[in-house]
């Protein structure tokens, strides 16, 4: 189907969510293909722009016409499925834009790629029994090796063989709400997710809520969910983890094989070069709109409305310069070579799981992984039509992907 830039143009001017993700912007942005021009105003109350208004456009978007027919697929190919995926992909459509103005509009952006293809469904109900209201919350204050302590929250439901889950980078363990509330999963495993001090409902190390200059360690981060497995599920675990916690998940089944007995990993890479920007942070830009914008890039375009917004909602509650320390650990100082050969020889069952539309870990980064890991022991799957935060962007297609893993740790672990 043919996208009419036009058209598009219109679309994005009728609609509420796209202006309230406009609000306080002055910006123009202009679409350019073989077919023709198009502007846009991008403030209060978006409008079409004349071609005379567009001269100097703040925001550039052009390539040819079949570039942008990709984008308005129901079914895009990865790469055309987001602002920030075609910001990092070659499709034909280059972008031109200041770094602070793009910054400052991308909650806008990410809108107007979803309103360029059919919607998908808000949400028709999860494909299994959920029992949200039987998750409790509890808290306890934890002490690492290193000394420092915190009030450490974590979301628990279940009974059975412990499963820790661990979330991503800048989010919490409200990522797992909808494993935890699966009332068949409730009935064999004790399930819990918890919050990294800084996060979520877990307070600051040593009581500091201050956050200028955290920076997340691997020496620090994998103290901590040892501490928590040994305090808290009080024996070996099958630890889950989604991008930064999938590459931590990893890093304890390598450093300490003694607390796991199998270790699934989403989205894990080998490496994740270039994900921290200090646009993170920036007096400039509203980060409550712009990082969750910057992970909606990386959700799977026909995810449930109500799942998409939900997954960026976490992101839009979290304490300033968290999300950007957190990448320091993921982005600058996490190898996947560094434990690649201590995981093989921990001969723990290792279960990699990874959505098709993931650009931060991609299907090829975590096939890098595994080959880089050799081990007899782990299996992969590359997740169709899901991308960087399966568990929670749609949880009923990812939950068959999962109870696999879960069959694959249980098969194989001592």
């Amino acid at each position: 189907m043919a996208l009419d830039l036009k058209d598009w143009i219109g679309w994005a001017a009728a609609d509420r969510v796209f202006a309230w993700k406009c609000r306080g912007l002055s910006l123009r942005l202009a679409l350019r293909s073989s077919d023709g021009e198009y502007g846009l105003l991008l403030c209060d109350a978006p409008r079409a722009l004349e071609v005379e208004e567009l001269e100097r456009p703040d925001i550039v978007i052009e390539g040819p016409q079949g570039a942008f027919d990709k984008v308005a697929r129901a079914d895009p190919p990865p790469g055309s499925h987001s602002f920030g995926a075609l910001l990092r992909h070659d499709t034909g459509l280059e972008i031109t834009a200041e770094p602070v103005a793009q910054a400052q509009a991308l909650a806008a952006l990410e809108r107007l790629i979803e309103l360029a293809r059919p919607p998908a469904p808000y949400f028709e109900g999860h494909g299994f029994v959920h029992d949200s209201a039987s998750v409790a919350g509890r808290r306890m204050l934890l002490r690492r090796v290193g000394g420092r302590e915190a009030l450490v929250h974590w979301i628990e439901s279940g009974a059975g063989q412990p499963v820790v889950f661990l979330h991503t980078a800048g989010a919490d363990s409200r990522q797992y709400l909808h494993q935890l509330a699966d009332t068949e999963l409730q009935g064999k495993y004790r399930m819990m997710a918890f919050d990294l001090p800084w996060h979520g409902l877990s307070s600051g190390e040593d009581g500091s809520e201050v956050t200028v200059d955290y920076r997340l360690s691997e020496a620090a981060y994998l103290e901590w969910v040892c501490a928590f497995i040994v305090e808290v599920a009080g024996a070996p675990v099958i630890l889950v983890g989604c991008s930064m916690g999938a590459t931590m998940a990893l890093t304890v089944t390598a450093r300490r094989p003694d607390l796991v007995r199998g270790c699934i990993a989403l989205e894990a890479p080998m490496n994740a070069p270039g994900r921290r920007s200090e646009l993170l942070t920036d007096a400039r830009i509203a980060d409550s709109q712009h990082n969750p914008a910057y992970v909606r890039a990386m959700l799977g375009p026909a995810c449930p409305q109500r799942q998409r917004d939900e997954a960026c909602a976490i992101y839009a509650q979290a304490r300033p310069g968290v999300y950007m320390g957190d990448l320091a650990y993921y982005s600058e100082e996490y190898d996947g070579a560094h434990i690649a050969g201590p995981l093989r020889d921990s001969a723990r069952p290792l279960a990699l799981l990874t959505g098709s539309y993931d650009y931060s870990a991609s299907p090829a980064a975590t096939r890098s992984l595994c080959r880089a890991v050799k081990s007899d022991v782990l299996w992969f799957d590359e997740m169709s039509g899901l991308g960087h935060f399966p568990m929670i962007e749609d949880p009923t297609e990812f939950r068959p992907h999962f109870l696999n893993a879960l069959r694959h740790v249980e098969r194989l672990q001592s």
